[in-house]
């Protein structure tokens, strides 16, 4: 292979050349690429094509994920290059964790390319129409809905874990694996060839070697046809997203749904909206059988019932004429010895508290003194605010509409023996037996930025 890449006017003339150039006609002139390269002919070709059309806006990022032989020699030889090239090359290695090796690779691989990402670049991946084809079909045999069957956009925006906002642009989705080759023996005939690709125990390649070469003899223009249904899902997709923005707005939040305004819209509608809302941020949606599970038993529940569902470490239950998206661990009360100055912000779970000074509360004198947080035992009794004479705490918590999970967060709080009160979701409930003063302090619930209410 030559030390430099060079154009001629044959190069210039290929269908995937002029596809890279009408692209990046879209892109601001500053606009810099990181390009995945496994160093295989269609990252390869993507990444040499980029750099001789955009020259300086142009870097390659090849992770290694040590699964074979010879995968540190296919690292060294895409840096030999790239450096040959003046192609600037970062080569990064990974673990990938046991299970679905296919996934666990994928989820490390991308993990691995967005910490890679400077400012101002966008990640570039060398999917193509077949690619494109394959990942449509795998998505139909799941049982994908219509969001699944969008399979993949040329452009698209991804918001990570932490927040960030990083581009991905896919250039080469109505390429031919055909046109790819041609173009690859022009500027860069040489390049790795996995032997993994010819591993038919992997869903895709067994698709691509035994079930693609029988399709496409009976309908060869397979991977363009389902590339055009791939689109059309896109658009269904944003339709569907549309409508369902509207369903947010009238239904809740991320967080409770409201069960009459669930109940009015019909019953896909009701299967799409709780589809989203149970996933949250999740990669993955749920399987269609657990939606159906809490549209059918959280929805048709009786009023004193308290069901439950769980998937992926959440649960998702149902209180008065609300369903909840909880996480499936959550903080109970526990027996703690505390000494609660002014000033100190204490984290339970019912929330963070802090002593603030109200116009009737406890002497000043009470914070310098130990206080006992004590989880409820069952059968306690309480003079609150409101009410004449002691009432079991059980039916005041029932009374005031507290979701049973936060029952189990309350807290007695104990000044030697004295019961000064209950710390609950919904904020100190003062025992009404205890002496209060004029500009006393009382614990107060603090608003927590990171837990909007």
């Amino acid at each position: 292979m030559p030390g430099t890449l060079s154009t001629s006017d044959a190069f210039w003339q290929q269908p995937v050349t002029k596809q890279l150039q009408q692209q990046l006609n879209q892109f601001a002139p500053q606009q810099q690429f990181l390009v995945a390269c496994s160093g295989g002919r269609d990252s390869l070709s993507l990444a040499c094509a980029l750099h001789l059309l955009c020259p300086g806006r142009v870097r390659v990022a090849h992770i290694n994920h040590q699964l074979q032989a010879p995968s540190s020699q296919w690292a060294n030889w895409l840096a030999a290059q790239c450096q040959q090239w003046q192609l600037p090359c970062v080569i990064q290695p990974v673990e990938v964790a046991a299970g679905n090796l296919e996934a666990e690779a994928r989820k490390v691989r991308y993990h691995a390319l967005f910490s890679l990402l400077q400012n101002n670049e966008i990640l570039v991946l060398g999917h193509h129409q077949q690619d494109q084809a394959e990942t449509l079909f795998l998505r139909m045999l799941s049982g994908s809905g219509v969001k699944g069957l969008s399979a993949m956009k040329t452009r698209e925006q991804r918001q990570l874990e932490s927040g960030q906002n990083v581009g991905l642009w896919r250039p080469l989705l109505d390429c031919s694996r055909q046109q790819i080759t041609e173009l690859a023996a022009l500027i860069c005939p040489d390049y790795i060839d996995d032997p993994a690709n010819a591993q038919d125990n992997f869903d895709r390649v067994f698709l691509r070697q035994q079930v693609w070469p029988l399709l496409k003899r009976r309908w060869p223009a397979l991977d363009s046809t389902l590339n055009r249904t791939a689109l059309l899902m896109q658009d269904s997709q944003e339709i569907l997203q549309d409508v369902q923005m509207q369903d947010w707005l009238q239904c809740g939040d991320h967080n409770v749904l409201d069960i009459h305004a669930l109940e009015r819209l019909s019953q896909p509608r009701q299967r799409l909206l709780l589809l989203r809302w149970m996933q949250g941020a999740e990669q993955y949606a749920p399987a269609f059988h657990l939606v159906e599970e809490v549209r059918q038993t959280l929805l048709n529940a009786r009023q004193d019932a308290s069901p439950k569902v769980v998937w992926q470490g959440w649960q998702f239950r149902r209180y008065q004429h609300q369903l909840y998206r909880l996480p499936q661990q959550l903080p109970k009360a526990q027996d703690l010895q505390v000494l609660w100055p002014c000033g100190q912000v204490l984290e339970l779970p019912t929330g963070q508290w802090q002593w603030q000074q109200q116009e009737l509360g406890f002497p000043a004198q009470y914070m310098e003194q130990p206080f006992l947080l004590q989880a409820r035992r069952g059968g306690e009794v309480m003079h609150v605010q409101g009410r004449a004479g002691h009432w079991p705490l059980k039916k005041c918590l029932q009374e005031a509409r507290i979701p049973p999970w936060q029952r189990e967060q309350v807290q007695l709080c104990y000044m030697q023996d004295q019961l000064l009160g209950a710390l609950t979701t919904q904020g100190f409930w003062v025992n009404q037996q205890q002496t209060l003063v004029k500009d006393g302090w009382l614990p107060v619930l603090v608003p927590n930025p990171a837990f909007p209410a």
